[in-house]
């Protein structure tokens, strides 16, 4: 084989092994731009699963919360109905005329501001107040 033969050969593999490596680096660059995108991925998916646990333990607690107040609100009105039904077995007789016992007519005014206080502002917590309106700042 002459000098040139083997010269060209030679830059042939030169230039062979150039575009071969230059693909190589091509799709090297391809799977760790992929393998960086999977990984934001993966951490978005792990942090929405981590807050979607947080609201779901904070709406549980929220929940036992308003179950334990509304098995209060429960009690206040037995006792209530129950003292109530008891005064007026007591005194049936005199409401022929309408007339009720003090006691009777307290309680009854201690229950309707107990439900007007629950209704305005909710049996926890006060309910927060409207928006004001389009024609609010007239």
């Amino acid at each position: 084989m002459s000098t040139a033969t083997a010269a060209l050969a030679g830059l042939v593999l030169a230039v062979a092994t150039g575009i071969a490596g230059y693909g190589y680096g091509i799709d090297q660059g391809k799977a760790l731009e992929k393998g960086r995108q999977d990984a934001a991925a993966l951490k978005t998916l792990t942090d929405q699963v981590n807050a979607h646990a947080d609201l779901v333990k904070r709406s549980s607690a929220a929940s036992r919360a308003l179950r334990a107040a509304m098995a209060e609100q429960e009690r206040t009105n037995t006792a209530t109905t129950r003292e109530l039904t008891h005064e007026l077995t007591q005194t049936a007789d005199s409401r022929a005329g309408c007339v009720f016992p003090a006691g009777v007519m307290r309680n009854l005014a201690d229950a309707r501001d107990r439900a007007a206080e629950a209704a305005a502002s909710g049996i926890r917590q006060p309910v927060p107040s409207a928006a004001p309106g389009p024609g609010a700042d007239r």
